[in-house]
């Protein structure tokens, strides 16, 4: 990947004062491409490879005037990065993802890096699609290539959670079948499950040959155990409240996240699976560099192929 101008964060605090999702993702892909310094709208790698006809739906700012002025013919520089990607973008709308001790929620900030993520894919000319889940399968919008399906992306995010408790086994062995074709799935969580329910199903979406990159989302305030006042503490799955003295709890709370992150890691690991643990006060360009640099490194591997 280029290097990115770090020193103008995308704060996420500002950006999700900006109700549209949509709009908020638009600034947040903006926002990223200054940093770049190289244009990002010709892909992670931008050496050209040939000329391809302009299609409906391309972007006409990168027709080469040029070459049209030559031979009268509408012409698009194609560059390596066009790998006619597919990419299934897979977000948990569960009711833990509801929690949030800043001014907006682990769900909120997923549903944002999707929507920015699925931005960029567009630029591209990747096809895209999206896959909502809690105790089943929500909302399914099928990858592709369409001017309409970012609407509709949009549409998929911004719906309401229809159950509070998450069954990822049941979700990702229900959402199996929709992937006929083999591409990359990006799995938006909090992970906040047992890992062996869900190692089966992530293993078998591993050898249907998908690649798999996990986004664990956490609040700052459930990564680092950050409370400090005894308090009435409810669970958002079960709805069951309980008394909690954190300066109690709160070790036995770091050890348990500890060995939950290990287990996590250890499947990831074991399955060739990019993990990218991600806290919601994080500034947007990090996950989003993160990101990028998976789909950039599955370029150079597929034309190595």
């Amino acid at each position: 990947m280029p290097a990115v101008d770090l020193t103008k964060r995308i704060d996420a605090d500002a950006l999700m004062r900006i109700k549209s999702l949509d709009l908020r993702a638009r600034r947040i892909l903006e926002g990223y491409m200054q940093g770049l310094h190289r244009s990002p709208y010709h892909g992670s790698s931008v050496e050209f490879s040939e000329y391809r006809a302009y299609a409906e739906g391309d972007d006409p700012k990168h027709i080469d005037w040029k070459l049209f002025a030559r031979n009268d013919r509408y012409c698009i520089k194609k560059y390596e990065a066009e790998t006619n990607l597919i990419c299934h973008l897979v977000v948990d709308r569960s009711r833990s993802m509801e929690f949030g001790s800043l001014k907006y929620n682990k769900a909120d900030y997923a549903a944002t890096l999707a929507a920015t993520f699925a931005q960029f894919l567009f630029s591209q000319g990747d096809t895209v699609g999206l896959v909502t889940f809690a105790d089943e399968i929500h909302e399914y919008v099928p990858p592709r290539r369409h001017r309409v399906q970012m609407h509709q992306i949009i549409v998929g995010l911004e719906s309401e959670p229809k159950s509070t408790r998450t069954n990822m086994r049941k979700s990702l062995s229900d959402m199996v079948p929709m992937l006929k074709k083999r591409g990359l799935v990006v799995l938006f969580s909090d992970l906040l499950e047992d890992t062996e329910s869900i190692a089966s199903q992530i293993t078998y979406l591993r050898s249907c040959g998908h690649d798999i990159v996990i986004f664990q989302i956490l609040d700052p305030a459930e990564a680092g155990w950050t409370f400090d006042r005894h308090a009435v503490f409810e669970d958002m799955e079960t709805g069951e409240r309980f008394q909690l003295d954190p300066e109690r709890v709160g070790e036995h709370y770091r050890e348990q996240m500890k060995a939950h992150q290990a287990e996590i890691e250890k499947l990831c690991s074991g399955l060739a699976m990019d993990l990218i643990k991600v806290t919601t006060d994080q500034p947007f360009d990090e996950p989003l560099h993160e990101l990028l640099g998976v789909r950039s490194k599955l370029d150079r591997r597929r034309r190595g192929a």
